[in-house]
């Protein structure tokens, strides 16, 4: 047997949102402004920048391949990654046959001259 003790509680539920008109006047007239920090952020970044200073170039690539492995920790960063590799890939391997063409040409036509004429050498 199915209860309706569900169907009531969520019909209860929808009885009793709130009026859309008294949230708009409650959110007019908040005036809390948030308390200032208290000049908490001058002492964290002049310890940062001091710890920034005195870093090693190590500590440095450390801290770069650190930032780096939590920003590819998300698969669409990682995917962004391997499609900008293959990207570059293929140009790359593109650039490289177009170049080695060019000379194979250059050396075809050197060929070429050197048959019709032999004095040319």
């Amino acid at each position: 047997m199915v209860s309706a003790y569900p169907a009531f509680l969520f019909l209860s539920m929808v009885d009793q949102a709130p009026d859309p008109d008294r949230l708009d006047g409650l959110l007019r007239s908040w005036t809390g402004t948030p308390a200032p920090n208290g000049g908490l952020d001058a002492p964290v970044w002049r310890r940062i920048e001091a710890r920034s200073a005195r870093l090693t170039w190590v500590e440095r690539l450390t801290d770069v391949l650190h930032e780096l492995d939590a920003r590819l920790a998300r698969p669409q960063a990682l995917a962004a990654l391997v499609a900008l590799a293959l990207v570059l890939g293929l140009g790359l391997a593109e650039w490289r046959t177009q170049k080695a063409a060019a000379r194979v040409d250059v050396e075809m036509s050197a060929r070429y001259l050197a048959l019709l004429d032999p004095v040319v050498r």
